[in-house]
């Protein structure tokens, strides 16, 4: 009889634990899913979009390919380290037209932390050409 009550104990404290572990949460930045549009020529918007990324306090460039249009930037003063997706980004430029182009966040790091500051830079260093 006694090792019931030891086995009951010990079934209500690996539920309890195991439900604690359940309710907890992760938080997320914001979702920051802006278009940028400009009335530009592409090769200047991603050359001043990168240089508003290399400007970024904390980001650093991990990767560009103007071809594609693709800048990955990395941020290893924020976020866990088990959590990778909120210390990089990767910024889309994509030519809309030859006079047209936009700069937006890829789908996966759209909660990026620090995403909506980005932006600001971003319209701060390609709004200088307008």
């Amino acid at each position: 009889m006694n090792h019931l009550r030891h086995l009951g104990w010990a079934v209500l404290l690996v539920l309890g634990l195991g439900f604690t572990g359940c309710s907890s949460h992760k938080e997320f930045a914001p979702s920051y899913d802006e278009v940028l549009r400009y009335p530009l020529a592409y090769d200047l918007t991603y050359l001043r979009t990168v240089e508003a990324l290399e400007n970024m306090p904390g980001w650093e460039l991990l990767e560009t390919e103007k071809e594609k249009g693709i800048i990955c930037i990395y941020n290893g003063q924020i976020g866990r380290l088990d959590d990778p997706d909120s210390r990089m980004a990767t910024v889309l430029v994509k030519r809309v037209s030859r006079k047209e182009t936009t700069v937006e966040l890829a789908p996966r790091s759209r909660r990026v932390v620090g995403g909506k500051e980005m932006f600001r830079l971003i319209s701060e260093y390609v709004g200088r050409e307008l």
